[in-house]
C-alpha cells in the first residue's frame, strides 16, 4: 500500500511541477503575444467551424442525388488498389486512436513545457483539443451510417461517419508536429523528407480507415479538408504570437 501511495504522490508531484513550470514560463511571454495567439485561434476556429457546417450541409444535400452512389462505387475500387491489407490496416489506423494519440500529445506537451516552450505546448493542446469541436459539428448535424460494404461492416463503429475524425486528427496534430520538424532544420533534404514522410504517414492512416470499411471516401475527404484548415489556423496563431516574443 505504501508503494502504491508513493507512486501516486510522485505522479501528482510531477503533474504539479509541470503545471508550475508552465505558469512560470507563461509569465515570461508578453501579454500581447498571448492575446494575439488566442484571438487568432478564436477567429480561425470560427471560420473552420463555418466550413465544417458548410461541408456537412453540402454533403447531406448531395447524398441522394449522387454522393452516396459515388461513395458506394468508389469504396470497393479504392480498397482494391490501396497498399494495405485489412489486417495491416488495423495497425495503421491506430495512430489516430485516442489510446495512441493522447499519450503522445501529453508527452509532447510535457517535453515542450520542460524545455520552456509554453507557446508550443499551448498550441499543441489547442490543435488536439479544439479539432474535436470541428468534427462534432458534422456528427451533430448528420448521423450518417458507416459503410457495411467491407467485411460486412465488422470494423465499422456505431458512431457518426461524416467527417472522419481519424483523418482530421492526423492532419491537424501530426501535421503540426511535422511543421515543428520542418522549421527546426534548414537542410532542404531533411525538410523534403519530413514533408513526404508526413504525407505518406497521413495517407496510410486515412487509407487504413477505408480499407477496414470504417468510412466512406467523402468522409475522408472532409476530414482532410478540416484537418489541414485547422493546421493552418494553429500554425498561423503560433507564428503571429512568436513575433511578439
Amino acid at each position: 500500500m505504501r508503494k502504491k501511495s508513493a507512486t501516486g504522490w510522485f505522479i501528482l508531484d510531477v503533474i504539479w511541477l509541470t503545471w508550475r513550470r508552465f505558469r512560470y514560463d507563461c509569465r515570461a511571454i508578453p501579454a500581447k503575444a498571448w492575446t494575439v495567439w488566442w484571438q487568432t485561434l478564436l477567429i480561425g476556429l470560427g471560420i473552420t467551424a463555418i466550413v465544417s457546417y458548410g461541408i456537412t450541409r453540402f454533403a447531406q444535400a448531395a447524398r441522394e442525388p449522387w454522393l452516396q452512389a459515388w461513395d458506394e462505387q468508389m469504396l470497393p475500387i479504392l480498397v482494391q488498389h490501396l497498399p494495405l491489407t485489412f489486417a495491416r490496416s488495423i495497425t495503421w489506423e491506430s495512430p489516430g486512436n485516442l489510446l495512441v494519440m493522447l499519450p503522445l500529445v501529453i508527452t509532447f506537451v510535457a517535453v515542450a513545457v520542460w524545455r520552456s516552450r509554453p507557446l508550443i505546448a499551448a498550441t499543441v493542446v489547442a490543435a488536439y483539443g479544439l479539432q474535436f469541436a470541428l468534427v462534432w459539428i458534422g456528427w451533430g448535424l448528420w448521423n450518417r451510417d458507416r459503410p457495411t460494404l467491407i467485411a460486412g461492416g465488422i470494423a465499422s463503429p456505431s458512431l457518426h461517419s461524416f467527417p472522419s475524425g481519424h483523418t482530421t486528427l492526423v492532419f491537424a496534430v501530426y501535421g503540426l508536429m511535422a511543421y515543428f520538424f520542418l522549421r527546426a532544420t534548414r537542410n532542404w533534404l531533411e525538410r523534403l523528407f519530413g514533408f513526404l514522410f508526413f504525407l505518406v504517414f497521413a495517407g496510410l492512416v486515412s487509407s487504413a480507415r477505408l480499407e477496414i470499411g470504417a468510412h466512406w471516401p467523402s468522409d475522408i475527404i472532409a476530414g482532410c479538408i478540416l484537418g489541414l484548415l485547422w493546421l493552418v489556423v494553429v500554425v498561423t496563431a503560433l507564428n503571429r504570437a512568436e513575433t511578439y516574443t
